[in-house]
């Protein structure tokens, strides 16, 4: 009897030990990877439902990712249908960050209609959300629940001082969705309001007038997310990267759209105290890649540049974040006028995406220029443009052209 006891108490520590095993390792999906293996993520944002795109995702189908990071302004259209037909093959990898022309900023009251049948489709309950995948740590933000810059930049209406009376006037810019639904205030006290106080050199001449802005309210919602999720993610021991993606970019080189001064401001101290690698973004229609940065309390307008010399482009962890404009989908491309310093690489002569291979111990990043063959014209001011409806896919045998290339090493 009594080794009837024993064998079926030996049976069970075994038992228990097997569940405690199993139970350990289950969940650290890195640990059962070698430092050779790796997972792979495909970016990019700016789509639209042109041959253009729809060659980009064609060869972004090619390299089958993992996950495919879409960071805002998909569509471009009233609905979103043409992009849920476009990358139904990518719909269970895909991840998508809401930009400026998929909610009300840009499209109205479609906007909205617009931003809810994208949350619905991929199963989100709010615009700013996070995941983890293997041994990566994701956070998704919705830039356009923020002040920013370029919608305050866009939306301001210019005062004069004539005499004793005030004379309002447009700048010369359309009538914005967002000046309908909001009332306009003083810029300088929405600032005090949302308690910014740093000097923001494209908007000097709004604040010098105190121009009217739209009255916009900003929840916190979204900072109380960011704060709790960064810190739990920097505690899980089976983290070793965590990227950040968002639309409108915190440092961009001179292009059509803005730099997010008030982001910049509020996010990127957050992102440095817990461990944050990548930042990805789109909305200007450019491939740009930073060294890495850190935060200048100094001046916000000059961000510290570590490992400017990194040999073969590679880079140490622990020497700030890089920041990734992947705007490049398939929409007309911009302008890209001024190189700042710590902007390491800037493109605007093709479209494409940005391949990231996760390791355990490192990130190889690879931006492809798909090779679209496309003719020239000479515009009304007499320079030599993309006609963009006569691109044609280059031809088959012919690779990717890789434009860059980098290195993240724990």
């Amino acid at each position: 009897m009594r080794k009837k006891i024993l064998h079926s108490i030996l049976i069970l520590i075994g038992i228990a030990f097997i569940i405690l095993y199993n139970d350990q390792y289950s969940f650290a999906t890195n640990s059962s990877r070698t430092n050779d293996e790796y997972f792979n993520i495909i970016t990019a944002s700016d789509f639209g439902c042109s041959l253009r795109a729809q060659e980009n995702i064609n060869n972004i189908e090619k390299l089958d990712p993992e996950l495919f990071l879409a960071v805002g302004d998909l569509s471009y259209q009233t609905t979103p249908d043409c992009w849920f037909d476009m990358t139904k093959s990518l719909d269970s990898n895909t991840k998508i960050a809401i930009g400026n022309h998929d909610d009300f900023e840009e499209e109205g009251t479609t906007g909205d209609k617009l931003k809810d049948k994208l949350m619905n489709h991929y199963g989100l309950n709010t615009s700013y959300y996070s995941f983890d995948y293997q041994n990566m740590h994701v956070l998704v933000l919705d830039s356009q629940l923020e002040l920013s810059v370029d919608t305050l930049e866009s939306n301001a209406k210019l005062t004069e001082k004539i005499g004793n009376k005030d004379k309002t006037k447009l700048d010369l810019k359309k009538q914005e969705p967002l000046l309908e639904r909001f009332q306009t205030i003083p810029i300088k006290d929405l600032f005090e309001q949302q308690s910014v106080e740093i000097e923001i050199p494209k908007l000097k001449k709004y604040l010098d007038l105190n121009s009217l802005v739209p009255d916009i309210k900003v929840d916190n919602k979204q900072y109380q997310f960011v704060l709790d999720d960064l810190k739990k993610a920097s505690q899980n021991k089976d983290i070793d990267w965590i990227i950040v993606m968002l639309h409108k970019p915190f440092y961009s080189p001179s292009s059509k759209q803005l730099e997010e001064f008030i982001l910049r401001e509020k996010y990127e101290k957050i992102f440095e105290k817990y461990g944050v690698d990548i930042v990805l973004h789109g909305h200007n229609h450019i491939y740009s890649r930073t060294f890495p940065l850190l935060f200048n309390d100094q001046d916000i307008s000059l961000p510290i540049i570590e490992s400017i010399n990194g040999r073969n482009n590679t880079f140490n962890s622990s020497n700030g974040m890089i920041f990734l404009i992947v705007g490049t989908g398939g929409k007309e491309l911009h302008r890209l006028t001024e190189k700042p310093d710590y902007v390491a690489y800037g493109y605007n002569e093709g479209f494409g995406f940005l391949n990231l291979k996760v390791f355990n111990n490192k990130i190889e990043g690879i931006f492809y220029d798909i090779g679209l063959v496309c003719d020239t014209i000479i515009s009304e001011k007499k320079k030599e443009t993309m006609d963009l409806e006569s691109c044609q896919p280059r031809n088959e045998n012919d690779k990717l052209k890789i434009i860059d290339y980098f290195t993240i090493k724990k």
